[in-house]
Order: structure tokens, then C-alpha cells, then sequence
């Protein structure tokens, strides 16, 4: 990655977080066994302990937001049992059990105006957690929340009245930070900069006007986030163990027992192109994206390249030809669902050409020993290998029967690439982009929404590929051709579309509207994130082109999740959930057909 983070300062803000922690278990230091003393605690340590809890609960956001709109690949078949009581557990925990009592512990230390720069960011972060848990939930604890001896069970507040209390916060924020210092805190985000740190509660005043479809609002926003250097996203470092500051993905994939993790057919599939390099029409992303360590996927095919003349086509038998065993991916041998046939998805739903290797939505099929075939997390955004492997297999001799062929070996294996020194995303430049873009387009002024798509996708690209792995032949990387090519493409493909998706006789999209490619476009920006993902489909009822679940009947797509158990069971004034059914305050209702 070509810019640089401050790795030793994240693992040892790590270790002083364990040690404060472990300090503090000896209660006859304490006045209350549960809490710190305002003359025990450390302001640094403190916040140290909110922006590493706030990361963690954003993960969880962007990790199920992923899932739902395709982005990453949903393993679970049926809805509402995918993502149940302990789904946002740990969200609630980190921002009910963890930031707030440590915001407040350091609002007691601040008499002198002192620690007004950890407290404002803090309360932004708040803020942002405050309404991405009404997004996924609706109505929430607040008002009464985390004081508990007035209020052992907090009462629910009503969804919209806690969107206002974390504007009401993000006001307080802006304020705080006027001119504040860092001190000798340390900054995980912006480093110390308060002038950064206002243009991301701009920008979530921004976020939140789009949500309720204050679009003028949206269009209005200023000083918010607009560059990479702005850009909001938490940084990962190579560190192995104690801690093991590595992008978790990179951890899970880059193993010497192969890849864990299934990517995302949908995406993948709207990346590539037809040919990949061959075809040119491929997303100048993807080799950033996604590491593929197979040459050919059972029951697709590759191009392939005759060495003696060097002209490039499809030869006949590739289809299924692969190093690997077909029972690696059973579904290559299995027909199409009924449900997907005639569909885009009969392209996909199993097998990808050119080696990639993943899974549709919902396919919750047994693990068979693919963990070196499948496609592996990419450079950007999780630290691991850019794919520079060919998009063909050399076919030595065709004249033999069967062909010689030669597969490139491109295995995963632990430290390689950039060693998990990625990033979670959590607000870049170019959501920033696609929010004005969508704005614009509701409100049909659609030559403005195309010049902000093309700053989208310009933003976005710039910094994908600014994620570098020195030890790859990046000879493959995209020529500035290549990606002007790309986004002047795109913008005219926007331009070009009508408003309302094409759909065949059994109602499967056959032209893309609009929104159809403002979403593609958005949703290919927030990989590695996508919390805001989920928000998108139940704001807008797009893309349409998004996979089908596997399963025919998958129930009803979310429109929030259940309750976190945790507090269901500890606050009788919350009661479960029997369905995924309850809107949000700003939800109006609209259904995305593909879901």
C-alpha cells in the first residue's frame, strides 16, 4: 500500500489497552467493581478503547450490509434464521457497554477543556453507531440507556427521536472540536488533524439526510469528505501475533492450508467482463479485488493461448478442464435450479469463467476441499496478493489428444502479498460521490448525477489501486487507458439507460435503469465495507441485477434484523422479534424484485 499508517503505533496501543485492562481487575483498587474511578483513569487509554470498539462495531455493520446486497457472499439460505438474536451482539455491546460509559468517563476528566478534541470525535463516532443500529434495528434504547441505577431497563425510544439525539450529538461534536488538540492521545483515524475530523460529521449529516431522503440537503453539503487523503478508514498491519493486527479476511485466507472465505459471485461476475483482458471491458479493480488461485473453474472455462501463433480464443475443451477434481465444486456437475434458468444467473450461480472461484447468494453447500481453488481477498482492501496471473492457460501443443496444457501455480500461503496490511472502509470519498449521484437522480437531474458517478468511480479506482503488493508482477496493473476507457464507459452506459429496469416475460431484467447501474457502481466502491449497501436496497428497491438466492424460497428479504439477544434477555422492556418484517422510520417500503 502506497500510503503509509502507523502499524507499531496500532499494536501498541493494543498491548497498553490489554494492560489497562488487566491492571484494573484488582477491585480493591476501585471504588465500584464495575467501573473505573475518574482518578484511575487515563483519557488516552480511554479513547484508545472507543475508536478500536467503534471499529469493531462498524466491522459487524459492514460484514452483514455486505452480505445482504451481494458484495460479499451470503452462506445461509433462509433470511431470517441467517441473521439471528446474536447477529449484532456485539455492535450493541461495543457501543452500550464499552464507548459509552468510557465517553462519559472522559467528559468527568475534561474541568479544563482539555480533552475536548477525544470527547468530540468520540461522540461523532457515537453518532454514526447510534444510527447505523436504528438502520439494522429500528426503535432502540436510548434516553434511558447506560445509567443504571435510574434506569436498571432503559426504556425503547422511537427509531426517528434517536436519529435526531445523534444529530443533537454530531452538533455537540462539531463544536467540541473547533480548534481542539489532540494532546499526547493518539489519533488511529486522522492523526490529529480537527479539520478532518469535521468533515466526517459533515458527512454523516450528509449520510443522514440521504437516509431520509432530504436530497437537497444531500446536494447542499459542504466541507465534507471529498479526497483520498480524507478518506475514513481504519488501517491494519502485518503484526502475526500478540497482537495479530492483520486484516481479519487476509487472516482467515492467506493460510497454509489454503483460503477460507468464499467471495461473491454476483460481484465477481459483474467485474470481469466477458474475457477479462481479452475482451477489455473488465473492472480495472478486480486484480486489486480478488486473488485467484486456479487456472480454470470446474464446469467453466478459461481463454487459452496457442504459444505458436499468439492469438488469443476459447478452446472447446476447457469447459470443466481444471487441476482440480470436480467434486471441489459439485454444483459444476449438478444442474441449474429452475428458479435461475434462462436467467443471468445461469452464468453464474455455480461455475465462473477464467478462474474465478465463489459462491451465489444463499449457497450454504458443505466445505469439500477447494481451499486452494477458491478466489482469495485481493490486495485492497485486505493486505493480501494482486492477481497477476493471466487471464488465459498456455496450451503447449493443440494437437495432442488430450492437450498439453501448463496452469499457473498461484497458491495462497501465510505472509504473502502485503502481509494483511489492509483497511476497513468505513466513509471514503467516493460513497461520498454515489450519495450526490443518487440525490441528483431522484430529483431526475440526471446530467449531475452522471458527473458525480464519474467522480465516484475516478475516486475509487484512484485509491484501490494505490494499494500495492511489491512482491507481484504489475505488469497487469490498469494503464490510465484502460481505466479512462472504463469510466468514460460507464458514465455513457448511466447516461445512456432508461429509468426503469427492462424485464423479460418472467419479469428477470433485460436493460439497466439508472439506478440499476448507480447501485453496481456503488456497491463494487464499498467492498471491504458495505453497511450502507443494506440501507440502498430498502431505500431505493435497486439494483435489480442483483443474484437470486439459491433457494427459491428464502423468505422475505430484511427490512430490519432481530433484537440483540444479549440485551433481550437482560432488559425485559425489549422484546424479540418473531419476523424480519419491522420498517424503519425512513423506510417507505419498496421491494427489490431480486430478493
Amino acid at each position: 500500500m502506497k500510503k503509509t499508517y502507523n502499524i507499531l503505533v496500532i499494536v501498541f496501543l493494543l498491548g497498553l489497552t490489554v494492560f489497562q485492562s488487566c491492571e484494573t481487575v484488582e477491585l480493591e483498587k476501585l471504588e465500584d467493581p464495575n467501573y473505573l474511578s475518574p482518578d484511575q483513569a487515563d483519557p488516552s487509554l480511554l479513547f484508545n478503547n472507543v475508536q478500536l470498539s467503534y471499529k469493531n462495531a462498524v466491522t459487524s455493520f459492514n460484514n452483514i450490509g455486505a452480505q445482504l446486497s451481494r458484495i460479499d457472499q451470503m452462506s445461509g439460505r433462509v433470511y431470517v434464521t441467517n441473521y439471528t438474536g446474536g447477529s449484532l451482539n456485539g455492535a450493541w455491546n461495543n457501543l452500550f457497554s464499552t464507548m459509552n460509559p468510557d465517553i462519559s468517563l472522559i467528559e468527568s476528566l475534561n474541568e479544563d477543556g482539555s480533552q475536548n478534541y477525544l470527547i468530540g470525535a468520540s461522540k461523532a463516532m457515537q453518532a454514526h453507531l447510534m444510527m447505523l443500529l436504528v438502520d439494522y434495528l429500528g426503535d432502540i434504547t436510548w434516553s434511558e440507556a447506560n445509567m443504571p441505577k435510574d434506569f436498571p431497563n432503559p426504556a425503547i425510544d422511537d427509531d426517528e427521536a434517536v436519529y435526531q439525539a445523534a444529530l443533537a450529538l454530531l452538533n455537540d461534536a462539531t463544536s467540541l472540536m473547533q480548534g481542539a488538540s489532540l494532546g499526547t492521545a493518539t489519533d488511529l483515524y486522522y492523526e490529529g488533524d480537527s479539520s478532518k475530523w469535521i468533515k466526517y460529521i459533515n458527512t454523516l449529516k450528509m449520510r443522514a439526510a440521504l437516509t431520509t431522503g432530504d436530497y437537497t440537503g444531500v446536494i447542499n453539503a459542504t466541507n465534507v469528505i471529498e479526497t483520498e487523503e480524507d478518506n475514513f478508514a481504519f488501517a491494519y498491519g502485518t503484526n502475526l501475533q500478540q497482537p495479530d493486527t492483520r486484516h481479519p479476511d487476509y487472516a482467515s485466507d492467506y493460510t497454509d492450508s489454503g483460503a477460507n472465505l468464499y467471495r461473491s459471485n454476483w460481484l465477481m461476475n459483474l467485474m470481469i467482463g466477458e474475457l477479462g483482458d481479452i475482451s477489455g471491458d473488465d473492472d480495472p479493480r478486480r486484480r486489486y479485488y480478488f486473488y485467484r488461485q486456479a487456472g480454470v473453474t470446474p464446469g467453466s472455462f478459461t481463454n487459452m493461448l496457442y504459444e505458436l501463433n499468439n492469438q488469443f480464443y476459447i478452446y472447446p475443451d476447457a469447459l470443466g478442464l481444471s487441476t482440480e477434481d470436480a467434486q471441489t465444486l459439485a454444483c459444476s456437475v449438478q444442474d441449474t435450479p429452475n428458479h435461475l434458468q434462462f436467467t443471468e444467473e445461469e452464468n453464474y450461480w455455480c461455475s465462473m469463467r477464467l478462474g474465478y472461484w465463489g459462491r451465489i447468494h444463499g449457497n450454504n453447500e458443505g466445505i469439500p476441499p477447494d481451499s486452494f481453488g477458491r478466489t482469495a481477498v485481493g490486495v485492497y482492501p485486505a493486505g493480501g496478493r494482486f492477481d497477476d496471473n493471466q487471464d488465459w492457460i498456455t496450451l503447449i501443443d493443440p494437437s495432442e489428444d488430450p492437450p498439453v496444457i501448463e496452469f499457473y501455480d498461484a497458491a495462497v500461503g501465510l505472509s504473502l502479498g502485503a502481509g494483511g496490511a489492509g483497511i476497513e472502509p468505513i466513509i471514503l470519498s467516493s460513497f461520498v460521490e454515489f450519495w450526490r449521484a443518487e440525490a441528483y437522480t431522484m430529483l431526475q437531474r440526471d446530467a449531475e448525477a452522471a458527473s458525480a458517478i464519474e467522480a465516484g468511480v475516478t475516486e475509487s479506482v484512484s485509491y484501490v489501486t494505490s494499494f500495492t503488493d511489491t512482491t507481484a508482477d504489475l505488469s497487469l496493473e490498469p494503464t490510465a487507458e484502460e481505466i479512462s476507457d472504463f469510466i468514460g464507459a460507464t458514465v455513457q452506459e448511466f447516461t445512456d439507460a432508461p429509468r426503469t429496469t427492462g424485464l423479460d416475460a418472467q419479469g428477470w431484467p433485460i436493460e439497466k435503469a439508472k439506478l440499476d447501474i448507480l447501485g453496481e457502481q456503488f456497491f463494487i466502491a464499498m467492498y471491504g465495507g458495505g453497511a450502507d449497501g443494506f440501507n440502498f436496497i430498502r431505500r431505493t428497491g435497486y439494483p435489480r441485477t442483483l443474484a437470486r438466492n439459491i433457494d427459491p424460497n428464502p423468505g422475505p428479504f430484511p427490512r430490519t434484523l432481530l433484537y440483540p439477544s444479549d440485551e433481550v434477555n437482560a432488559n425485559p422492556n425489549l422484546n424479540q422479534r418473531q419476523d424480519n418484517l419491522t420498517q424503519v422510520f425512513w423506510d417507505s417500503g419498496v421491494t427489490n424484485p431480486a430478493n
